[in-house]
């Protein structure tokens, strides 16, 4: 099927296969990750993200987290370079577009919806809650009902390229420092009930319209 949900995970899979498991700041994957970053800059109109790769350091010392790039860049490909959806450097700022657009009346090209509210499939993205900025303390974290009053808030989000009962794939970027494959459990409607699993707390689902 010839879907922006089909060509997003295929994507996915592509980058997968092109890192192989190497790490951000080797060559050629610091490149790619400098091209997440120019499609993300440009598409958002930030050019300053035009001179970000995978070696680019913030004032801590800490290289720039690319995980949202990576889910740029892989919507910008999937749907031919569509403007509507929100380019940023920030999982949070799709996240809440899509939760947004999912109260809008009429046709909306993407909705988000709570984690457990639809069985998981393919090119679906699925969010998480990171510690960090947004929420303060670990054990309050941003929920769906809360995320559009929050801005921004940490978060990180990955492709689904597998799903059905009882399991998941998934492809993100900035994972170790690489793109990389990670599993969660469903249950027998392809559900995710436990939203602990995987590092952090899963609370949002966004599913494109075609």
């Amino acid at each position: 099927m010839d879907t922006i949900a089909e060509r997003l995970a295929a994507w996915a899979e592509g980058e997968e296969a092109r890192f192989l498991g190497r790490l951000e700041d080797e060559e050629p994957c610091n490149r790619w990750i400098a091209e997440y970053w120019r499609i993300v800059g440009d598409a958002a109109g930030r050019p300053a993200y035009r001179h970000v790769d995978g070696r680019t350091t913030d004032a801590n010392g800490d290289r720039w987290a690319w995980s949202a790039a990576f889910i740029g860049a892989g919507v910008w490909a999937a749907t031919r370079g569509a403007p509507w959806f929100a380019y940023c450097e920030w999982h949070s700022t799709y996240v809440r577009d899509a939760i947004a657009r999912a109260q809008a009346s009429g046709d909306q090209p993407y909705r988000g919806f709570p984690i457990d509210a639809l069985p998981l499939r393919r090119g679906d993205i699925v969010v998480q809650w990171r510690l960090g900025i947004g929420d303060g303390a670990g054990n309050r974290p941003v929920t769906f009902e809360r995320a559009l009053s929050i801005d921004p808030f940490t978060s990180h989000g990955d492709i689904v390229v597998r799903a059905g009962p009882g399991g998941a794939e998934m492809i993100g970027g900035n994972l170790a420092d690489t793109v990389l494959r990670r599993s969660l459990v469903l249950d027998e409607a392809g559900r995710l009930r436990d939203t602990s699993q995987a590092r952090g707390h899963w609370f949002a689902l966004i599913r494109f319209a075609a």
